[in-house]
């Protein structure tokens, strides 16, 4: 008796607008790749246990940040070696960012991967051939860092030099003719026609021709994405220009906004670029960084605050001279630590200080605000802070402080880059906010 043959497959449906985007209105959660390794001291036996030569220390994170409720599992990617910080931590990078999101994107379900792409070093096609593979090993899932990298000439095998002034227009186009090259291969194409005995709609994969500035390009892309729309993109900016740029082009800004204040400010100013970009104003999130550090109670919350100020050093005329040299847009000629803040320190005008300056000057400008303050007294607020937004205190404060950042309007979410305490932030802080309602 002969066995019949098994049915053949349903054919895979096309993926939804928009997979793996969070729903409208969500606020956005990512977890940086560093922070478990990075949450213990590597000289210990327990730090050494999450050493990021393994693969396991970030699949063992992803999972975890899953089910905590994180949207997005974020690696940066920096271009060639840093041998101070390589004597002094974790390196930033031990895996290739496409390869480790491949293989997280197999070990979990829900959490998007989100890899780093350097627009200086790769080029759009590779780039969405690369991107198309991982959105459909991850089943849309598939989200990107787009980075016009800080360091040009390194490490990459290759010339290609791009001044300062030419990197937006570059970036602009990059991602443009990478949009195309997606939308050359749509999913219906997929779609088996045993009526026109076709396995693949090669009618519908359109051609792709182009001729930029900076890139060229002829033909469509050569393998299909399992989504329809582009993958959910960040950009980190700190100018006008590129946030003007990110306004146009991506779904997330990533930037440094140390304080309350200036993170308003930021999304205020975004907000209004996304709308002169024709977009609706909540289209792009702002997604600051953040480092943790998780503890027990107030008496620890003090003894840490106290070695941050120590940490910081100098104070007085000493405080003031190194503020000036990091800072040269202040006006603060001839002042004395003692003498009070002058009001024309800084435009009292967010938007001139940060067209003129960059997102660098927004925290200064929010903390001028303040009066009574002496030039010595600013100077040691301003160096005391991080580049990022720093949160410290019990999971559950540290959960309630970065809720209000995003009730008040300051963020739309948070980047969780260095903390301690990893296992706290999973099952405390996050839960936190998820059963107040502001992240998911």
């Amino acid at each position: 008796m002969t066995t019949p043959p098994p049915p053949a497959p349903s054919p895979p449906a096309p993926a939804p607008d928009g997979a793996g985007r969070p729903a409208p209105g969500t606020p956005t959660v990512l977890l940086n790749a560093q922070y478990l390794p990075a949450s213990h001291d590597w000289r210990t036996t327990r730090g050494r246990a999450d050493s990021p030569f393994r693969a396991e220390t970030f699949l063992r994170a992803a999972q975890q940040a899953e089910a905590a409720g994180f949207h997005a599992f974020f690696q940066a990617d920096f271009s060639g070696v840093n041998r101070a910080g390589l004597r002094a931590g974790p390196p930033l990078t031990v895996f290739e960012p496409f390869q480790l999101a491949a293989l997280i994107a197999t070990a979990t379900t829900r959490i998007a991967v989100m890899p780093t792409v350097s627009t200086l070093h790769t080029h759009p096609f590779g780039f969405a051939r690369s991107l198309a593979s991982l959105d459909r090993i991850s089943r849309g899932r598939a989200w990107v860092n787009v980075v016009s990298s800080f360091r040009p000439g390194t490490a990459i095998g290759m010339r290609r030099d791009v001044s300062s002034g030419q990197r937006h227009a570059q970036t602009e186009e990059f991602v443009g003719l990478a949009r195309r090259l997606w939308s050359s291969w749509p999913p219906a194409a997929n779609l088996p026609d045993p009526a026109g005995d076709r396995f693949v709609r090669e009618d519908l994969i359109t051609e792709v021709e182009h001729q930029g500035a900076f890139y060229t390009q002829s033909g469509p892309l050569d393998m299909g994405p399992y989504s329809a729309a582009f993958p959910f993109t960040l950009q980190a900016t700190s100018s006008l220009a590129g946030l003007r740029l990110a306004a146009a082009t991506a779904d997330a800004v990533f930037a440094g906004t140390p304080t309350l204040g200036s993170a308003k400010a930021l999304r205020r100013i975004l907000r209004r670029e996304v709308v002169a970009a024709g977009r609706p104003a909540d289209s792009v999130a702002l997604l600051p960084g953040s480092y943790l550090h998780l503890h027990g109670g107030h008496e620890e919350a003090g003894r840490l605050a106290e070695q941050r100020r120590a940490a910081h050093g100098p104070v007085g005329r000493a405080a003031v001279d190194t503020l000036r040299n990091r800072y040269p847009g202040l006006r603060l000629d001839g002042a004395s630590p003692a003498d009070p803040l002058p009001p024309g320190a800084l435009s009292p005008d967010p938007d001139e200080v940060f067209a003129e300056f960059g997102s660098r000057y927004l925290p200064l400008w929010d903390l001028a605000r303040t009066p009574g303050r002496s030039v010595g007294e600013f100077a040691a607020e301003v160096l005391a802070l991080s580049e990022h937004a720093r949160f410290s205190g019990t999971p559950e404060r540290v959960g309630d402080d970065m809720r209000r950042w995003y009730e008040e309007g300051g963020v739309d979410g948070f980047q969780t880059i260095l903390g301690n305490d990893f296992d706290a932030l999973c099952e405390r802080v996050v839960p936190r906010l998820i059963g107040n309602g502001a992240v998911l």
